[in-house]
């Protein structure tokens, strides 16, 4: 048996065939053949990792989604002060839109992603989104964050927000959405103290959100 470093690496190789096929063929038209064939493997060896052709490209979704939070992560760390619910949302929104991918995700986008988008949310953990409330309920604990609505609330909102920007055709500016989510979310003055004493645990948030996405993937290497 090959060392779990080597079997992870192939992995890696199998998801790389696996994303570039889907954002330029889409699901419908791409086979496990052609994964292999593009990570230049045998067929079976893509069948010692997923299951079957479904998993596999969900686990390549997958894949995207963790890494966008994990370079938001990084961000994050560097510049404390983008724990700013307008300041991560501009980042994040970005990033997303820089991982085509993934943005069809968002934009429902059936000739790209065909049936698997609802197989995506269902591999989803569930504690991703309640890291995500905790993440506001810091936020307005600490005068970052209208607290009139309970930060659920907030929650779905958010999400709307977020994904309406998503499908706009062409998506706006980044700045627009971190001024909207600024006028409709904050409180007028904010505290640069306040961001750098809460950032810390904002960032532990976002890594432990990546991190329950990523064991999910990684149970395949």
């Amino acid at each position: 048996m090959p060392p779990a470093e080597d079997r992870a690496e192939r992995a890696e190789r199998i998801l790389d065939a696996a994303a570039e096929l889907l954002s330029r063929v889409g699901y419908r038209r791409t086979t496990i053949e052609d994964v292999a064939e593009r990570a230049l493997v045998g067929k079976g060896t893509v069948y010692l990792h997923w299951k079957n052709r479904e998993e596999l490209f969900v686990a390549a979704l997958l894949r995207e989604s963790v890494r966008n939070i994990e370079d938001l992560v990084t961000a994050m760390a560097a510049d404390p002060l983008l724990v700013r619910l307008s300041r991560m949302t501009e980042v994040f929104y970005a990033k997303t839109l820089g991982r085509p991918l993934l943005h069809s995700v968002y934009t429902d986008d059936t000739d790209t992603l065909g049936k698997l988008l609802p197989k995506l949310h269902e591999k989803l953990d569930p504690r991703h989104h309640e890291a995500f409330v905790e993440y506001l309920e810091l936020l307005a604990a600490n005068d970052l964050l209208r607290t009139d609505r309970p930060a659920r609330e907030l929650a779905v909102a958010f999400g709307a927000v977020l994904h309406g920007f998503l499908v706009g055709t062409p998506p706006p500016e980044p700045a627009l959405i971190a001024d909207t989510v600024a006028h409709a979310f904050e409180p007028l003055a904010l505290s640069t103290r306040q961001l750098r004493a809460v950032a810390p645990r904002a960032v532990e948030l976002f890594t432990e959100a990546a991190s329950l996405d990523r064991k999910q993937l990684e149970r395949a290497y």
